[in-house]
C-alpha cells in the first residue's frame, strides 16, 4: 500500500487543473506514486518539458513541490499556480503592493539572513548577509532579515510592503502578542515602531515549495556558508 496516496492524488487534482487553466498539462497516473510522493510529466501542446515532484509530509500536514524543467516562462506559471493553491498568491504588480520573503540561518556558529523583494512576479532585489555570532543563533537572522527588508523600502520610497514570514515571532514582536525579553526583539520593535513603510504581515509555512521562501532560505543559509568558510 501506497503511504498517504489519498493526500497526493487530491492535492495532484487540484494542482492539474490550476495548470490546466494556463495550458500546461501535468499528467499522472497510478504508476506516478511513492511512498509520500507523486511524480508529474509536464507536457504543453504534446512537448514534453520536464517533471515535478510532489511531497506529503504527514507529520506537517505539508506538500511541497519541486520542479524539474528548463523552461522559465513555464516554471513562473507553475510557481503562481501553487502559490495560489498553498495560500500565497502574490499581490499584482498594478496595486503598487511589494511583497518580501524573509528568512534566517544559523550554521556552525554563523547567523546568516537572507531576503527577496517582489513587485508582481518581477524580483526587485535580494537582499542576504550575516550579523555577529550571539546567543540568538537564527533567532538573530530572522529579525534582522526584516530590518534590512524595510532599510530597502525606505531608500527606494516603497509606501506598503507584505512581509512573508515563517518564524512567527516576526509579526508577534512587531504587534505587540510577543513581549520582548532581550536587546535583539526590543531593538526589532523599535525599528518596526520607525518605519515610513506601511507593512501587511502574512505567515507562510516553511519549505513547502514556496518559490519565494525557498529563496529567502537560500540566501540565508549561503551567507552563511560564505562567511563561514572565508574565516576558516
Amino acid at each position: 500500500m501506497t503511504l498517504c496516496k489519498r493526500e497526493l492524488q487530491s492535492k495532484a487534482v487540484e494542482l492539474q487543473a490550476a495548470l490546466k487553466d494556463q495550458n500546461v498539462d501535468i499528467l499522472f497516473n497510478d504508476d506516478s506514486f511513492r511512498d509520500y510522493l507523486v511524480k508529474f510529466t509536464i507536457n504543453t501542446r504534446g512537448i514534453f518539458l520536464g517533471s515535478l515532484l510532489l511531497y506529503y509530509s504527514p507529520t506537517k500536514n505539508a506538500y511541497s513541490l519541486k520542479k524539474q524543467i528548463k523552461n522559465p516562462e513555464i516554471g513562473s506559471l507553475i510557481d503562481l499556480a501553487w502559490n495560489r493553491l498553498s495560500g500565497c498568491e502574490i499581490y499584482p504588480a498594478k496595486t503598487g503592493i511589494y511583497e518580501a520573503f524573509v528568512d534566517g540561518s544559523y550554521i556552525a556558529g554563523v547567523i546568516g539572513y537572507g531576503a527577496v523583494i517582489y513587485l508582481g512576479t518581477e524580483i526587485k532585489t535580494e537582499i542576504s548577509g550575516t550579523i555577529p555570532e550571539n546567543q540568538f543563533r537564527q533567532f538573530g537572522g530572522e529579525l534582522k532579515s526584516v530590518i534590512e527588508t524595510l532599510k530597502w523600502c525606505h531608500t527606494n520610497s516603497v509606501k506598503k510592503i507584505r512581509i512573508n514570514y515563517d518564524y512567527q515571532g516576526i509579526e508577534k514582536f512587531a504587534t505587540g502578542k510577543w513581549k520582548a525579553k532581550n536587546i535583539l526583539s526590543i531593538e526589532y520593535i523599535d525599528f518596526i515602531c520607525k518605519a515610513k513603510t506601511e507593512i501587511e504581515w502574512k505567515h507562510i509555512k516553511g519549505h513547502t515549495g514556496n518559490i519565494g521562501n525557498d529563496r529567502a532560505d537560500s540566501l540565508a543559509k549561503k551567507a552563511a556558508i560564505v562567511n563561514r568558510t572565508k574565516n576558516m
